[in-house]
């Protein structure tokens, strides 16, 4: 690495009358500060930020610890955050959890470590010893996606229970009656409250709770596929006839239900109605194009590090919640039915 001593031997100046010329102090007369600038452009120099850092206590970097990096939900989450860190002059240092507890401490440990200004984080669970670590800390953190259970934090939040709620409104206002849930892991707080939301809406319809129409799943493409094709196989203990519609905790999912029906060859929306859940890009592409919940990833993320930068330096003085809500969006992937009670799979696609 091209180092400030290096710059001041090859310019024939201090090392002080490097490091000012090159923060444009105008101590230094302007043809030296053009001349220290342009040699170290022509060098490649750049500064080491973590050593600055550690010693004004200023590293401009912030860590953000997600729990599925390959997610295109938090991709785009990220880009936002990038975005608004970049033009504000900062670094982002990304971490994966996998929905794994033992991880995400480790990557707030090595976060901290490398000095970050800040932390933007989706948690694992609401109520681990990782958040009362991390707000002992004194790091600055905004948590976003799962919302911890106290108040004593920053976080920028979506609804789920709103969402599935507006899933299987949507559906119950079609005709359907039979809703298959196919929910994330049982341990996520979105998992509980996404089923807390459709359990509502059921009630409200007047319709009883079917515990076997709900299915914890990963939340992988993969896996996805795999359930469904063991529903449509009949290798699963939920018949294929039991549901008419599906709601679903994330797109991922969703497409892995694309996949499987067409594998199987089922039809969507003629044997199976679809519900995704976060609206990412693929989604309007598909065929046909899919009813989703969206989340606002973008807003999420650039609310989340713009609440960060103010917290840091210091134009925030108390703790923010910003509950989100989430917005339903019509395409192709739902369809109206009549009563389905006594009416087999294979009838179904005669449906208008």
């Amino acid at each position: 690495m091209v180092t400030i001593k290096r710059l001041a031997k090859e310019a024939g100046v201090s090392f002080s009358t490097v490091a000012k010329a090159l923060n444009n102090d105008e101590t230094i007369n302007i043809e030296t500060r053009r001349r220290i600038q342009l040699l170290a452009k022509q060098l490649n120099y750049r500064p080491n930020i973590l050593a600055r850092g550690l010693r004004s206590r200023r590293t401009k970097t912030i860590g953000v610890i997600l729990n599925d990096l390959q997610s295109p939900f938090y991709s785009e989450i990220y880009k936002a955050i990038g975005e608004i860190l970049d033009h504000n002059g900062y670094t982002m240092f990304l971490a994966d959890s996998k929905y794994d507890e033992k991880l995400e401490k480790e990557n707030i440990l090595s976060m901290i470590g490398l000095g970050v200004e800040g932390l933007i984080i989706s948690s694992v669970s609401e109520m681990s010893d990782n958040i009362d670590f991390l707000l002992k800390s004194l790091v600055k953190t905004v948590f976003i996606d799962n919302r911890p259970n106290r108040n004593d934090i920053n976080c920028v939040c979506v609804d789920h229970s709103i969402a599935s709620s507006l899933a299987t409104n949507y559906l119950l206002s079609r005709g359907h009656k039979d809703i298959l849930l196919l929910n994330g892991p049982k341990n996520l707080p979105s998992s509980r409250y996404f089923l807390e939301g459709y359990i509502k809406s059921l009630q409200e319809a007047n319709l009883p709770f079917n515990e076997n129409l709900v299915i914890h799943d990963s939340l992988s493409l993969e896996q996805s596929v795999k359930l469904m094709g063991q529903i449509f196989k009949g290798e699963h203990h939920l018949k294929r006839d039991a549901f008419s519609a599906i709601v679903t905790l994330s797109d991922v999912s969703a497409i892995g239900i694309y996949e499987a029906a067409q594998k199987h060859h089922y039809k969507i929306p003629d044997t199976y109605s679809v519900i995704g859940y976060d609206n990412i890009f693929p989604t309007k592409y598909l065929n046909p194009a899919l009813t989703t919940i969206h989340q606002p990833k973008e807003q999420t993320g650039s609310l989340a590090a713009n609440m960060l930068l103010d917290t840091i330096l210091g134009k925030e003085k108390e703790e923010a919640q910003v509950i989100l809500s989430p917005i339903l969006i019509e395409r192709d992937s739902v369809k109206s039915v009549k009563c389905l009670s006594n009416i087999g799979i294979d009838e179904r696609d005669s449906i208008v």
